[in-house]
């Protein structure tokens, strides 16, 4: 699945021109703007990417996984970015290793350029492949993502990585292939834990291929174990220095709390009233810790649900949705690139987007597109109880860009601009 030697040498030196345009572009970039990307201060320590900076010196120095903490260990966030950061800063002073880890980004955007490549050709044709591997050359937020220290970048490799080996693993059968994919889903955990229950996809593509109960009950087993064995490093840490099972952060409240609030609105009226504790105020609603801020979540979205009943149906669903994928992952623009063209640049890609899965599901069904559409869904959906905005909708606009490369070849194939051309290109289905 992996392989191109099926490929034409054409096709093969094609995909290796834009892998290599995309690397080079990157890291010229990067290089030329190097911490105009940065969105805090070493000094202050006031946003995560400095954070990540200072969690991956003190884990090198004195051995202890940090995050707004002090010197005292943290549960609040997943240690994949420190590490490698930490790498780094082994051999490298601090601002090299910070572009060192730069480039090594440039090198993941790369990667994945490859792996949208595969994963297309395997479900929608080398025609798709070829404009979705264009579009997301095309996709500008992709290089803020390359020079900006976060886990976008990485979360995207691997949830490609995650998505393939779910494809290879169905088709497959084998126990090697499941032990690849509970490997991928152990490391996208690593980066962010949202993915732990993606397995359900994994679930809904084996009935629809109609797996034998042993065989779900066998691969479920042998993602299980792959995965929990990778994590079992991390689950030994968190309880030794917490004295508790910890299967990934304790820091879901404060995004949980956030998002019960519409628009970040002050909370429904009369909530106040029903709960007096909180004096009041809204800044009350995020006093103490995880817990605490989880309890106040709950107590948001019931009463919310309760008294406001179709403006938070409406703020869960729609609302949510419009935040997650409506601005662009660009905090820092690129000079010459500027955020209102880019904002335009994504409302185009996320209506062409969404218009590629209808007519993806209607020209090619939903069987063949669920390799692709069940983890978009997954990672959209997961979401919708917390707050959401474009940092988060960002690992799912290669997905889009996909789909828009089905939606755009539908319509050149229906004008008769490609009738031909794939052969041409060395790639028939």
């Amino acid at each position: 699945m992996f392989s191109l030697r099926t490929e034409s040498s054409r096709m093969k030196k094609f995909l290796w021109i834009v892998i290599a345009a995309v690397f080079l572009v990157h890291l010229i970039v990067v290089l030329w703007l190097g911490d105009h990307f940065l969105l805090g201060s070493y000094e202050l320590r006031n946003n995560d990417d400095v954070k990540y900076v200072y969690s991956a010196q003190v884990l090198l120095e004195q051995g202890t996984l940090v995050y707004n903490s002090g010197l005292q260990p943290t549960n609040f966030i997943m240690p994949a970015i420190p590490v490698l950061l930490s790498g780094f800063m082994s051999f490298l002073d601090r601002d090299a290793a910070v572009m060192g880890f730069r480039i090594l980004q440039c090198l993941m955007q790369a990667a994945s350029v490859y792996l949208i490549f595969i994963l297309v050709r395997e479900t929608l044709g080398r025609r798709v492949a070829v404009a979705a591997i264009l579009l997301d050359a095309l996709y500008v937020p992709n290089l803020f993502a390359s020079g900006a220290i976060l886990t976008e970048s990485t979360f995207k490799l691997l949830f490609l990585l995650l998505i393939c080996s779910f494809l290879y693993a169905v088709k497959r059968r084998t126990a090697g292939a499941y032990v690849f994919a509970g490997i991928m889903l152990g490391l996208a955990c690593y980066v962010k834990p949202q993915c732990a229950l993606i397995p359900v996809c994994l679930l809904i593509m084996w009935l629809i291929h109609r797996y034998s109960c042993a065989e779900i009950v066998k691969y479920t087993a042998i993602v299980g174990v792959s995965s929990m064995l990778l994590l079992t490093p991390w689950w030994i840490r968190n309880y030794v220095d917490f004295h508790e099972f910890i299967p990934f952060t304790k820091s879901t409240g404060n995004p949980m709390l956030l998002g019960a609030l519409i628009e970040r609105a002050a909370p429904p009226k009369g909530f106040f009233e029903q709960y007096p504790e909180y004096k009041g105020d809204s800044k009350n609603l995020f006093a103490g810790y995880d817990t605490e801020q989880k309890r106040t979540a709950k107590r948001l979205i019931a009463y919310g649900f309760k008294h406001q009943t179709l403006p938070y149906t409406y703020w869960f669903t729609v609302g949510k949705s419009i935040q997650l994928f409506e601005n662009p992952f660009y905090s820092r623009p690129v000079p010459g690139l500027p955020r209102p063209a880019i904002n335009v640049m994504q409302w185009i890609f996320v209506l062409i987007g969404f218009a590629g899965i209808v007519l993806a599901l209607i020209r090619s069904g939903f069987k063949r597109i669920m390799p692709i559409l069940l983890p978009f869904l997954y990672y959209w959906f997961i979401h919708l109880p917390f707050i959401t905005f474009g940092r988060y909708g960002y690992p799912l606009m290669f997905i889009l860009a996909i789909f828009a490369a089905y939606a755009v070849v539908a319509v050149l194939e229906e004008r008769g601009v490609l009738r031909g051309r794939e052969k041409a290109m060395g790639a028939v289905d």
